[in-house]
């Protein structure tokens, strides 16, 4: 049936999903997104906020690049900051906190009236496929009433909903988060089709009844002023508004004591969870048993939203019988008379081993199957969503005949991530930091848009109009800069007393603007009393300028660091190698790189199990074979 055919079907409507579906649509390719429900389409089942430490950097990058996440949350954020302000640019992390039913209105209305995409309620249950030039390739997807839905690419964005079921105490449901219904079949055919799957688990802290807590005795946590926006192309003057507090308690002796007591009623110490999962992301009884030294832990207060009073114990996720969470939960400051509305919850699902995939998140041996988001085995919104938008710009690419987007480790935190997804066993959910990238000052959340623009407007999600402005922006920089390096100012009286007056040593010759900056006790703000010509710019282009002239020597030494990346990066790999002919090749490495297929040298250097001298073994026969064909 013609009106049942789409260039692109998206299982999955989670922050994945929407990602991979408005980038299929806006791309001009008849595109249809399935879920479980059309009311919670980019639902946030667990923590109230995007963003966060190296995860602002991910929003940042999807932005730049024509993504939805960072324009959505800048329309519903209830609280902004910017997080590590104390520590140097790279680390520097912007967090708001949502209102959740807003989020997920504002972004259902956003998909419901995009153009050539179409949302369906349904099940995914199985996918079509057929055998084409000895590859298997996928045609369609099949839901749970047998209805059959023929697509040229098929993307995955499934989440933790495949054969997900959720636990607390002595309770197990064969649910999906939030008491949603979970899907019962598509993991059953993904393992007969031959996909590896994998067994993972995340959990999610209580939501407590906001008039039984007594903030009075907790730790204010305020908002920035003024606020950044997550977007590039969110006018700052439209963020600026009232911002809810949020607050900060911790557990105590009492608190850890409780939980000692209880372990063994815990699912992930007595064996009823079989799942792995996250080590970077504990919970409250692996906190406490873990760290057994540690004498309290930091909880988040946060509001859901403002329709509620439900508020979102951060830092306290468990799958502790209720009667010991509410134990526990009044062992805290501010919390004696808490009342539970929502108990805290283990979640344990299928996903897939990624090292299936290729870098463009297509399956190595299923054409036109693509994957992304927490069904590829990372966890968070910021990660699937990133996942998401490569996932469906690349089934785009792949139904319009253009070669796939593939951003490097050193182009983007986004490429980093799935540069680990693909190459890395990863046996727990994975989580992004900044200490995964190699080169973070270069990839800073500030300067996403100078890095990725160019990017986004290639690939046709970016307008002419937006370029221009971070054209505009990335010349100023570069003016101001040199302008700062060429200004020179001398070491008279007024000059040194304007020095003294800044807390910093005196100058006895002419010394640059510029050099001056780089005083660890000065900023490019301070020196405005030594630069009458200075121009104005905007903050944006002022941070920018602080940061190239303060970190140049860093910044010049990743970017050597680089040219060496990109030098193996650029030693490609053919599809069609056989690694049973590279000679003096060990076996666990010609098991490593027939099972993952490394695009490149780069690439192949990264995975566990190959040595250097596996590489230099590689890069012989390559270059033999080189010049033999």
């Amino acid at each position: 049936m013609a009106e049942l055919s789409y260039d692109v079907a998206v299982v999955g409507a989670g922050h994945a999903g929407v990602e991979a579906a408005l980038a299929c649509a806006r791309l001009g390719l008849r595109t249809i997104m399935f879920c479980l429900s059309a009311d919670h389409i980019a639902m946030m089942p667990c923590n109230p906020n995007i963003g966060g430490s190296s995860k602002g950097h991910l929003v940042r990058e999807l932005d730049a690049l024509g993504g939805e996440m960072g324009k959505n949350i800048d329309k519903t954020f209830l609280q902004s900051r910017m997080l590590n302000r104390s520590k140097g640019p790279a680390v520097h992390s912007l967090r708001a906190q949502a209102d959740k039913q807003e989020y997920m209105k504002e972004m259902r209305r956003t998909v419901e009236n995009q153009e050539n995409l179409t949302i369906r309620q349904a099940e995914i249950t199985e996918l079509l496929l057929k055998e084409s030039e000895g590859e298997r390739e996928i045609f369609g997807v099949r839901d749970a009433a047998g209805t059959d839905f023929f697509a040229r690419a098929v993307v995955l964005c499934t989440g933790v909903y495949l054969n997900s079921r959720c636990i607390y105490g002595e309770v197990s449901e064969d649910t999906g988060p939030n008491g949603l219904r979970n899907a019962g079949h598509l993991s059953g055919f993904l393992r007969r089709a031959g996909v590896r799957m994998l067994r993972f688990k995340t959990g999610t802290p209580a939501r407590i009844d906001g008039r039984t807590i007594d903030f009075s005795k907790m730790e204010i946590q305020k908002g920035d002023h003024p606020v950044i926006p997550f977007s590039f192309s969110t006018d700052p003057d439209t963020v600026q508004k009232e911002q809810i507090d949020c607050y900060l308690t911790y557990t105590n002796e009492k608190t850890h004591d409780i939980i000692r007591k209880n372990i063994e009623r815990s699912p992930m110490y007595n064996g009823e969870i079989e799942g792995t999962g996250p080590r970077y992301c504990p919970s409250i009884e692996d906190k406490v048993m873990r760290f057994p030294e540690k004498e309290r832990h930091q909880i988040f207060i946060e509001p859901e939203g403002l329709y509620t009073n439900e508020m979102y114990l951060s830092g306290m996720s468990s799958s502790l019988p209720e009667d010991v969470q509410i134990d526990m939960y009044r062992s805290m400051e501010g919390l004696e008379r808490a009342e539970i509305v929502r108990n805290a919850y283990a979640i344990e699902y299928d996903c897939i081993d990624s090292q299936q995939l290729k870098s463009s998140l297509e399956f190595q041996t299923i054409r036109g199957l693509f994957s992304g988001g927490q069904f590829n085995g990372s966890s968070g919104y910021e990660e699937a969503a990133v996942q998401g938008f490569m996932a469906g710009v690349n089934a785009a690419m792949r139904c319009l005949g253009k070669k796939a987007v593939v951003l490097d480790r050193s182009e983007a935190y986004i490429g980093v991530l799935i540069d680990d997804l693909v190459t890395k066993e990863n046996r727990e959910p994975y989580r992004m930091m900044t200490s995964r990238a190699e080169y973070r000052l270069l990839l800073r959340q500030d300067n996403a848009d100078l890095r990725l623009r160019e990017i986004g407007y290639r690939i046709g999600l970016v307008s002419a109009e937006e370029l221009r402005k971070t054209r505009e922006k990335k010349l100023a920089i570069e003016r101001e800069t040199e302008r700062m390096e060429k200004s020179f100012v001398g070491g008279g009286e007024e000059t040194n007393r304007i020095l003294r007056k800044l807390g910093t040593a005196e100058i006895k010759s002419g010394v640059s603007l510029a050099e001056l900056c780089r005083r660890p006790e000065l900023s490019y703000e301070s020196l405005r009393a030594l630069d009458p010509d200075r121009p104005e710019l905007s903050a944006e282009v002022r941070e920018e300028v602080e940061i190239e002239i303060r970190y140049k020597g860093y910044i010049a030494r990743q970017l050597q660091q680089v040219s060496h990346f990109k030098t193996m990066e650029e030693k490609r790999i053919p599809e069609d190698i056989d690694y049973a002919e590279v000679g003096n090749l060990r076996l666990e490495a010609r098991q490593k790189l027939s099972l993952i297929r490394p695009d490149n040298v780069g690439m192949a250097s990264r995975i566990s199990g190959v040595s250097p001298a596996d590489i230099s073994v590689l890069l012989v026969h390559l270059e033999k074979r080189r010049r033999k064909g």
